[in-house]
């Protein structure tokens, strides 16, 4: 084992080794003979016997993405081991590393300049043409200083290199200042590059208790390590929850010492609806010393997934919308206070404080809700439909199509008088995000049940929702017929001379809230706020 000092290499930059040499396209190792083994045989001897200690579990979803701490490897290797052993002998093509910067206070995504990393155990080619399309974007900067000394990407190399089969190329992230919509946007740049064949890493030590980190919310007694726990637990069970907005606000509150909490709320607003994050292992430097005056958390997590990242929805402004599967439950409840504002808007009136609810929900919305999609709005009340309209085309923003369908499906729907306020409370609201219409040949490529179907028929056109067919126990030709009688022509039109289009729909229901009653600050009245709807045509889809 490595026989280094344990108050030498403890973490956040205490102690830090060599200067980058002169060779500028190649930045070498700053913590070899430090933080781990300087010699290479010690350190693939060292590496190797941490991975050997775990047993790791299997599963039959693949490994996405892996959350690690970032000390020096007496201190938090062997926790690290527990996320990397789960993808030991695996073969990847590229691996996306997200830290954050200890030493630098830059704005935004930093990438050094260079064309590899250089370990102990040899040199790791970048995935240049990947980073050269990342810096395209005026999120991504490169901060020299930076890179020079941190240690939260270095750190993660070595296990890498022991874990993973070789030939993958690397992308070294460091993550500084982030505001508001960055954390959307930062996730909408690297979700993309997140494919089948990459690892993202999530470098991040939890909370750094005590004077040497000036962080002490409580006093080094006897109860610290138990109230040290409780606090990390918080922030855990955000990320387990997969919320990223929530890991944020939890920062904000507790102050709360996570050095990668923006690099985590970034991964988080990558995940696909299906991702499942697991804790794998927990430890303290106070536990390793029986020392808690200063500690230092400790954390591995795991993300597994039946699908790549980049599959999920990463809507921006113009551009195609959501596609179902894509959208996270948090932004479904997004959706749901919009489709709700869009209701009081309709049925109580308008008013200075209704208008600045909606304006603050705009304002808050993340950049991927941003993107045209269609999409309805439908009203039950007591079981039976009190209202349904939506707009077929991703023609405008999907909050938009959801705001202003809230208030069409209250006061539009011409086959049912406008809601009324008594009514409210009764009410479940109901969303469907559609994604993009896709034609098809023959009436018998529709997925009765599964998908929604569009007839177009010279100027007439109708539309059903997926579940529409499925609660009336409909077949293909029956729902093809009602379907034709809703748009005006004989319930045969669907069988010559008509055009057929299917989709797939994201459903998210839930009782109205009555948003009204919050408290909104000043208004602030921009053009988006303004109702009624912008003069889409809404249709109906019961």
């Amino acid at each position: 084992m490595l026989a280094v000092p344990l108050a030498g290499v403890l973490i956040a930059g205490l102690f830090l080794a060599l200067p980058v040499g002169a060779d500028q396209r190649v930045r070498e190792s700053a913590l070899a003979g430090a933080w781990y083994p300087g010699d290479r045989q010690e350190l693939e001897a060292y590496v190797d016997d941490l991975l050997d200690a775990v047993k790791a579990a299997q599963s039959q979803d693949e490994i996405r993405a892996l959350i690690v701490p970032h000390a020096g490897y007496q201190y938090s290797g062997a926790t690290a081991a527990e996320a990397f052993a789960l993808v030991r002998g695996r073969a990847y093509r590229r691996v996306l590393v997200l830290a954050p910067s200890h030493r630098s206070g830059f704005q935004g995504l930093s990438i050094a300049e260079v064309e590899a990393y250089e370990t102990p155990l040899g040199r790791i080619l970048l995935d240049t043409q990947a980073i050269d399309a990342l810096r395209d974007s005026g999120l991504v900067v490169s901060e020299p200083a930076a890179h020079e000394r941190e240690h939260a990407i270095e750190i993660e190399l070595p296990l890498l290199q022991r874990a993973l089969a070789p030939g993958w190329e690397l992308i070294p992230v460091l993550v500084g200042r982030l505001d508001g919509e960055d954390y959307a946007a930062a996730a909408d740049l690297l979700r993309p590059l997140a494919d089948a064949e990459t690892l993202v890493v999530v470098s991040s030590d939890f909370t750094h208790f005590g004077p040497r980190f000036g962080y002490l919310p409580f006093p080094p007694d006897e109860d610290a390590a138990a109230r040290i726990w409780a606090l990390d637990e918080g922030a855990i069970g955000r990320i387990l929850e997969r919320d990223g907005p929530g890991l944020l606000d939890y920062q904000e509150r507790t102050g709360i010492t996570i050095c990668g909490y923006r690099p985590l709320a970034i991964l988080l607003g990558m995940l696909p609806a299906d991702a499942r994050v697991e804790r794998l292992a927990y430890t303290t430097s106070g536990e390793l010393t029986g020392d808690y005056r200063n500690s230092v958390s400790y954390v591995a997590m795991a993300v597994r997934s039946a699908k790549p990242f980049d599959m999920g929805y990463r809507g921006t402004r113009n551009e195609p919308g959501a596609q179902p599967g894509s959208l996270e439950e948090t932004d479904l409840r997004l959706l749901h206070r919009l489709a709700s504002l869009g209701i009081d808007y309709a049925v109580l009136g308008p008013s200075e404080q209704r208008i600045g609810l909606i304006q603050k929900a705009i304002e808050s919305l993340p950049e991927h809700l941003r993107g045209d999609a269609g999409a309805f709005v439908t009203l039950w009340r007591d079981g039976r439909l009190r209202g349904c309209m939506g707009y077929m085309e991703p023609s405008q923003p999907l909050y938009r199509a959801v705001l202003e369908n809230g208030a069409n499906a209250a006061a539009g729907d011409r086959r049912f008088p406008p809601v009324q306020p008594a009514e409210l409370d009764h009410l479940e609201v109901e969303i469907s995000v559609l994604s993009s219409p896709t034609a098809i040949s023959s009436h018998e490529e529709f997925r009765v049940g599964e998908q929604g179907v569009i007839l177009r028929k010279g100027d007439r056109r109708g539309l059903y929702l997926p579940e529409v067919a499925k609660r009336e126990g409909w077949t293909r030709e029956e729902t093809l017929s009602r379907l034709a009688r809703k748009a005006g022509l004989p319930a045969g039109a669907w069988r010559e001379g008509s055009i057929l289009e299917v989709f797939s729909s994201t459903k998210y229901g839930a009782p109205y809230q009555a948003y009204s009653v919050l408290e909104s600050g000043p208004a602030r009245i921009g053009e988006d706020a303004a109702m009624p709807a912008s003069g889409r045509r809404a249709a109906a889809v019961e």
